[in-house]
């Protein structure tokens, strides 16, 4: 079956990044439920840059990202909701939060590490390669995730 999105060039590279972006998310998630991983893979970069700078505020979250106020704001309730964050007013700003990881943050950060991983290596060896073009390099890697889905290549690497 013919894809349209393909065909329409790059007239249909937002509608196509959006789509891989879901199919990514998707997939990810597929392989956090079946390590019993309760994680929402959306989480990830605000999750991770908490991780990294140990204590941070949403203009921390927000310079690290430039994601919208409104769109760290939902994320870091979802992260709070399941006790993967928590946050203390700051002593010198009371309107300022500073977030940092919980108990369970941490053990969930540690058992998402040999994931994110194998993660990284099955999307990096999918996106390798030279091509011409943003759009043919975005075809050949639509090719190969129709091939195998990016869940079942991270399943295959994890089980060595």
């Amino acid at each position: 079956m013919e894809d349209s999105l393909q065909q329409y060039g790059e007239l249909g590279l937002g509608s196509r990044f959006k789509r891989l972006s879901e199919y990514m998310m998707k997939e990810i998630q597929l392989v956090y439920n079946a390590h019993h991983i309760d994680f929402d893979p959306y989480l990830f970069p605000i999750f991770r840059v908490i991780i990294d700078k140990e204590l941070a505020t949403t203009t921390d979250i927000q310079e690290a990202l430039q994601y919208t106020q409104p769109a760290i704001t939902q994320a870091l309730k979802k992260l709070m909701d399941k006790q993967l964050v928590a946050y203390k007013t700051d002593q010198t700003d009371k309107r300022k939060k500073i977030f940092r990881l919980t108990s369970k943050g941490k053990e969930i950060h540690q058992t998402m590490l040999p994931l994110w991983k194998v993660i990284d290596e099955q999307v990096k060896w999918l996106t390798e390669g030279t091509s011409i073009s943003l759009t043919s390099h975005l075809t050949h890697l639509e090719n190969q995730l129709k091939d195998k889905s990016l869940s079942q290549r991270i399943f295959e690497k994890l089980k060595l």
